[in-house]
């Protein structure tokens, strides 16, 4: 990646007098930091070219897997969707100190039988990076596309096919023409992952944290946010990293934990560490915070680039 921005750079030099702001969501947490200290260490020893970092912001980021992970069924219980006896079983009988990514998991038997349980009763009819959300019907939403190229579901004003929307788009030849894609020919459809490449599952368990930590020692901002609708990576476990993060780099609280504003509304909550270091949840929002709420993700957005706080205020009072 940075050898990528590197040939960027010089095929548009004029750009090298920017700011340059890193994002993303899901696994960025674990891409956009190590991006960022990679750009860093260039930093360190380039005697030319320096590139200009000025804020880093993830998403229902994955960190630390020993605390991302038991924060799903904390989610599941807080939001009844398993039984106080399920929760209080993975609560107390799974130690995910060493817990792996790859099944089944590095934890004890009744753990691991206890974590089945609590996936076989939220089942496959919850949609889990957006728990409010309908789910969308594979065999139907297929059909519509093949039959009108256009779905029909919309849950809470989310078009919750687009996923296979987009897969059905993307793999349309005009489509890819325009995009200047698949310029090879390549005898397989597109599809969001694939195994065409070859992904390390052990890289799931790396920390992650000291990375950020060496970002705000540069006086870099780092923004870590959270959709609260999220049970792949809630917002339970971000928090409390984020929170440990602070402690451990002496950084005591700026901004208390409040609520933030988005027209006239309460767009999540937020808080910040030593000037630094902001985490903010966003109301509604799902894994990726733009599917369920891209006005709040833009307010979020705006004010990460703009360096300023989450608006605290409303125009209308009670």
């Amino acid at each position: 990646m940075r050898v990528f921005l590197m040939r960027w750079y010089e095929k548009f030099p004029e750009f090298k007098l920017h700011d340059l702001f890193l994002t993303g969501e899901s696994y960025a947490g674990h891409y956009i930091p190590q991006l960022a200290t990679a750009l860093l260490k260039h930093n360190k020893y380039s005697t030319d070219f320096k590139f200009k970092i000025k804020g880093v912001a993830i998403g229902n980021p994955l960190l630390k897997l020993d605390r991302d992970a038991p924060a799903t069924y904390e989610f599941f219980w807080s939001h009844g969707m398993i039984s106080d006896e399920l929760g209080l079983t993975i609560m107390n009988q799974c130690d995910f100190e060493d817990y792996a990514f790859s099944s089944p998991h590095n934890v004890s038997k009744s753990c691991n039988g206890a974590i089945s349980e609590a996936n076989r009763v939220v089942g496959d009819y919850i949609n889990s990076y957006d728990v409010i959300l309908d789910v969308c019907y594979p065999s139907i939403v297929e059909q519509e596309l093949r039959l009108r190229k256009l779905a029909t579901k919309m849950s809470i004003g989310v078009d919750v096919c687009m996923t296979y929307e987009r897969r059905f788009y993307f793999n349309l030849h005009e489509v890819q023409q325009a995009l200047h894609a698949n310029r090879t020919n390549l005898p397989y459809r597109w599809s969001m992952c694939s195994d065409v490449l070859d992904y390390n599952n052990a890289d799931g368990n790396i920390d992650i944290l000291p990375l950020p930590k060496t970002i705000i020692s540069h006086k870099i901002p780092v923004w870590i946010f959270s959709g609260d609708q999220d049970s792949v990576v809630p917002l339970l476990g971000s928090r409390t990293l984020v929170r440990e993060l602070a402690h451990e780099m002496k950084h005591s609280i700026t901004v208390p934990y409040r609520a933030w504003f988005y027209k006239d509304q309460v767009g999540g909550w937020m808080t910040e560490y030593g000037n630094l270091l902001t985490f903010a949840t966003v109301r509604g929002a799902a894994h990726m915070v733009p599917y369920a709420q891209p006005g709040r993700a833009l307010q979020l957005f705006r004010s990460f680039v703009k360096g300023q706080r989450l608006p605290n205020i409303t125009q209308t009072s009670f």
